[in-house]
């Protein structure tokens, strides 16, 4: 036999210790990973971003490691493949085609990353999980997996991967401006630590000598985690610059209705003015009124020559007013339009020239702002009763006709919706309580976040349409849903910006003194009735106080219990942001699951399937060169390595004693392989009975192997791979001759 000759040909794989150091260490940098994931939470807001960045990691880390098993040498190309084709699956499956992603699938993930680009440039953390927003924490944690194992091939590996590491952990604190706890630095810390403990000692022993270095490393690094924060400089001013505050909701040539969400979101609270009134109860204060719609969003509109005089004018006889007066502080609000009770008649105090609109009765000014003033606004409050306004009809002439106007292509479930909710309302008055009702009664949740994570945040027809399935938002989609409906129902209606009622925060001279914030910023219906004028509805639920006339019937009795739902400030953000969780849990996590597990089967099962349909093809076609390249390949899958010099019979010397090998099988095939190879006429077909050969030689070899490493070369066949070009001894080596 020629195996002593051909051994020094020889070269061996990674031993069974190798291989499960390499995966070891690959699991302890993914756990790393995914603690460290946990100081993104001042980062995103939410749960759905962390189940989906998880299982994403997943995805890459066993990617990244059965390409390592399989000794694939060019890990990061073939592990970027699978992690676009996952991110694609999970975000924008519509975009496959059979399965697989198409040009459109690169648009729409560029659509998402534009989408939360915005959202980083103009909020501030935490921001709200929107898809784009997932979209790249995802990539950047299956990149981070990547990038990592290339890292763990280099010489210095520990180092490369801590200083890794170190930057995922520092990136929230430079978002955020908060630092992320001593206790998960130390928790992502640990599986680094054992890392480089078992590099250690698997390379140069487990002496406490050689151990003594990596304790050093762990008490310098935990120490240095506790002791710098305390020293270093605050963070909170290298975070400044990350996601500039919103436009003001009222500056100069800015939409109110475009910017009110973005400042609603804000995590800082400004006060932007206190003020007193005579009033019963703290008014809302209006600074614009919208008119016009586009279809994508209600614009402010300016007085035309047809709008009516708004106030006493035209109000039917017999329906009671009031004069009241407030005093109004601005305190933070810089503005060209003024913020008023409805109907204002006139003001006092202020400092510029200033101009009354007539269609809302607003208060603007082309050259002076709000800041610093001081003023007094005098409006009637006009209050019929419910027998009053039902007595009410409006006939739609030019003057309202503005008021009425829809695009051509209104999306049916709008005015379905309408007309079901208003079915049994006999009265424009019942209609526009009913509408209301219908928002209000506990079917719909505030939140100013599940519209942005969920992609129908705005005011438009479609997203109308949207939330009113979603049935979750803020006041911007509760106005705006309702004052659509309204004109569905041929209602007058436009929709009114500035500020509910303020909250009380002291008194002066025995009068109860209000304060309005950013929080404050809200937005509200306003239905024109013919002899009582434009009359406010707020559909937004447990915001502001219902419209209610009194009843003949209810006069003295307690009102129903959504008349006066104002919802304390600071808990509008806290509820918000439970109601935002909920929605945005239903977004990309189950989906994220659901690919999650295909692809892990995939991934796990497919070197096996194709190594078995190789296997396959190799016996039908019954060719002894091929049977002697499948004897080969189980070799290599169990260990030993085939170099191409190798001789067919140099390698069958080194086969011939091994466990479970039937020799004269394997003379027998290695006969036929001769014949094939060096005669000069040869039959290409082994026939039936050197398959049978084969398949018994296979079959030995296997049953000769320990089960860790039949498991091993069933899962992982290293055959799928390219031939190595040095390693060290294995199982399969240890039984060879010497």
């Amino acid at each position: 036999m020629l195996w002593a000759d051909s051994e020094s040909r020889t070269t061996r794989q990674p031993d069974a210790s190798v291989d499960r150091s390499g995966w070891l260490d690959r699991a302890l940098v993914a756990a790393s990973l995914l603690v460290l994931t946990a100081g993104y939470r001042t980062v995103v807001e939410g749960n759905d971003w962390w189940i989906t960045t998880l299982l994403v990691t997943l995805v890459a880390t066993l990617t990244c490691a059965v390409l390592r098993g399989l000794g694939v040498r060019l890990v990061a190309p073939f592990a970027a493949v699978v992690l676009f084709v996952t991110i694609v699956w999970v975000f924008v499956p519509e975009t496959l085609a059979a399965g697989f992603p198409t040009p459109s699938s690169v648009g729409a993930l560029s659509e998402l990353v534009e989408s939360a680009r915005v959202i980083i440039v103009e909020e501030k953390a935490p921001v709200a999980a929107a898809r784009g927003i997932v979209l790249l924490v995802a990539v950047a944690f299956g990149s981070l997996v990547v990038v990592a194992d290339a890292f763990l091939e280099l010489r210095r590996a520990p180092a490369w991967i801590g200083l890794l590491l170190l930057g995922v952990f520092a990136v929230p604190a430079m978002v955020s401006g908060r630092t992320p706890g001593f206790w998960l630095f130390v928790v992502a810390a640990v599986p680094w630590l054992v890392m480089l403990h078992v590099g250690r000692t698997s390379s140069r022993g487990s002496a406490v000598g050689n151990q003594v270095p990596a304790v050093l490393i762990a008490v310098v690094s935990l120490a240095g985690a506790l002791v710098l924060p305390t020293v270093a400089p605050d963070i909170r001013a290298a975070a400044a610059s990350w996601g500039d505050p919103p436009p003001s909701v009222f500056g100069r040539g800015i939409n109110p209705m475009l910017e009110l969400g973005q400042n609603l979101r804000r995590n800082s609270t400004a006060v932007a003015l206190t003020y007193t009134t005579t009033a019963e109860v703290p008014p809302y204060l209006k600074v614009a009124t919208l008119r016009d719609f586009t279809g994508k969003t209600w614009i402010p509109g300016s007085t035309l020559p047809a709008d009516r005089f708004e106030g006493r004018i035209g109000l039917r006889e017999g329906i009671e007013t009031t004069m009241d007066t407030t005093r109004i502080t601005i305190e933070g609000l810089d503005s060209t339009m003024l913020p008023v009770p409805y109907v204002a008649q006139d003001t006092n105090g202020l400092e510029g020239v200033w101009r009354f609109e007539r269609m809302g009765m607003t208060v603007r000014s082309e050259s002076t702002d709000t800041s610093g003033q001081e003023y007094s606004v005098n409006s009637l409050t006009i209050t019929p009763t419910a027998e009053q306004m039902r007595q009410l009809s409006t006939v739609i002439g030019p003057s309202l006709q503005p008021y009425v106007d829809l695009p051509d292509e209104v999306p049916p479930s709008i005015a379905r919706t309408a007309r079901e909710v208003t079915s049994s309302a006999p009265t424009d008055y019942d209609k526009a309580l009913a509408l209301q009702s219908f928002f209000r009664s506990g079917e719909f949740r505030y939140s100013e976040t599940a519209p942005v994570a969920d992609d129908y945040d705005g005011n438009g027809l479609s997203v109308v349409a949207e939330f009113l399935e979603r049935k979750a938002g803020y006041c911007v989609h509760f106005a705006s849903a309702m004052a659509v409906m309204a004109r569905t129902l041929d209602i007058p209606s436009r929709v009114a910006v500035g500020y509910a009622p303020g909250r009380s925060v002291g008194l002066i001279d025995g009068e109860p003194v209000y304060e309005n914030t950013s929080d404050d910023l809200h937005a509200w219906t306003e239905l024109f009735f013919e002899g009582a004028g434009w009359v406010r509805f707020d559909p937004t639920t447990s915001i502001g106080s219902a419209t209610l006339f009194d009843e003949p019937a209810m006069e003295g009795s307690e009102a129903p219990s959504d008349a006066n739902s104002q919802t304390p400030r600071g808990e509008r953000n806290e509820g918000s942001a439970t109601v935002g969780d909920e929605a945005t849990a239903s977004g990309t996590a189950p989906r994220t699951l659901a690919v999650t597990g295909v692809v892990v089967m995939l991934i796990l099962a497919g070197p096996a399937v194709v190594r078995e349909l190789r296997r396959r093809r190799r016996l039908r076609s019954s060719t002894p060169d091929s049977l002697w390249r499948e004897l080969e390949d189980v070799c290599r899958d169990l260990g030993l390595d085939v170099p191409d010099t190798d001789t067919p019979r140099g390698f069958a010397g080194r086969l011939e004693n091994r466990p479970g090998v039937d020799a004269d099988a394997l003379e027998r095939l290695l006969h036929q392989v001769e014949i094939a190879r060096f005669a000069r006429e040869s039959t290409s077909d082994a026939g039936p009975a050197t398959t049978r050969d084969a398949v018994s030689l296979t079959a030995g070899l296997r049953a000769g192997t320990p089960r860790p490493d039949r498991w091993r070369a069933l899962l992982l066949p290293r055959s799928l791979g390219p031939r190595p070009v040095t390693a060290r001894p294995t199982y399969l080596d240890e039984h060879m001759p010497a």
